[in-house]
């Protein structure tokens, strides 16, 4: 007699289950490098150190980063890039989780309002997508390099601003290194934060849709005015407004893609400058990239909304005459 194949394919909540139980695996299974070393041998540090790198939130309990080996620190700088694009996203890509549809996994691991396929696969989405992210970190590292920073620094760097998570090797972050490579760092940070969408749609020649994402557009226009008015707000705190402008644009990148580097104390700043940070802190990156924050995407969404309602309240006859032509095109 015929049987019907059992289904292979993970459910909402099946979706959100696994992942809730891979990111404790995962957490555990992380932190044992850092027991084992006998560097971090606190087992509650170990585990505190290892979810901070996968979540990318960048916070720590080491009071001196320069003290852990090479090995260590290139294994606190690696949990942060694997968690940048996410954990199951990079289970995903190495793994042919039984096959079938598997898209709840993606949608339950990965930020933002929504996420859909790139090709009609899964797997190779997944794959795709690590492509472009492994691309991205592997560009930084080279021209950091070509800025004189030595290999090791370059490539943990790089894990770092690829995760948008902000893990150092250095006591001073990236303070201690040169401008050329403090710019090259702000601009990958900005990149990270862009929506993985809009580099697929890059390299599959459709730049026309990429010119019309509102989400892009509003998420470098909030960049670039930040950047503007807070190089304004702090050239008296440098001695050349160049470098004001650099310094800005360093920290604006960091704050608003929840990275965490910094090359200064930007505590000392005119409030103007520090309430600027925080909201954009809040802002975050762009939805379906490494950068946290609420994201740009939901801000636009939210005013688009608020300008609706404002419009309706103002002119309700536009409104109905609007609603009663949607429905006469919706009959035909």
């Amino acid at each position: 007699m015929y049987k019907k194949k059992a289904e292979k394919s993970f459910l909402l909540c099946e979706g959100f289950i696994s992942v809730a139980l891979a990111w404790i695996v995962f957490s555990v299974s992380g932190a044992l490098p850092f027991v084992i070393s006998g560097e971090i041998p606190n087992v509650f540090d170990a585990l505190f150190e290892t979810i901070s790198g996968y979540t990318t939130t960048g916070a720590t309990i080491l009071s001196d980063v320069e003290a852990l080996s090479k090995c260590m620190l290139f294994w606190r700088s690696f949990t942060h890039w694997i968690g940048g694009m996410g954990i199951l996203v990079f289970v995903l890509c190495i793994l042919p989780l039984a096959g079938g549809n598997n898209m709840h996994l993606l949608r339950a691991e990965s930020p933002g309002p929504s996420v859909g396929k790139l090709v009609p696969r899964l797997r190779s989405t997944a794959m795709i997508l690590y492509g472009i992210y492994a691309a991205l970190t592997a560009i930084e590292c080279i021209l950091l390099v070509f800025g004189g920073m030595g290999l090791f620094d370059a490539v943990t760097t790089s894990f770092g601003t690829a995760g948008t998570g902000g893990f150092g090797i250095k006591n001073d972050s990236i303070a201690g290194y040169s401008m050329y490579i403090q710019n090259v760092v702000a601009v990958f940070m900005v990149l990270f934060g862009v929506n993985f969408t809009i580099y697929f749609l890059l390299l599959v020649r459709k730049p026309k849709q990429v010119f019309k994402s509102e989400e892009l557009h509003s998420y470098l226009g909030i960049v670039l005015v930040a950047t503007l008015i807070i190089g304004v707000n702090i050239r008296g705190c440098f001695g050349s407004i160049w470098v004001a402008f650099q310094q800005a644009f360093f920290q604006v990148a960091s704050i608003i893609t929840t990275t965490g580097f910094s090359t200064t104390d930007f505590n000392q700043w005119p409030t103007l400058s520090k309430s600027i940070l925080v909201i954009i802190m809040f802002i975050g990156a762009c939805a379906g990239s490494t950068g946290g924050g609420i994201k740009v995407s939901r801000i636009v969404i939210a005013f688009k909304n608020v300008k609706n309602e404002i419009s309706s309240f103002i002119h309700p006859s536009k409104e109905r005459a609007y609603h009663s032509i949607r429905r006469k095109e919706s009959k035909q």
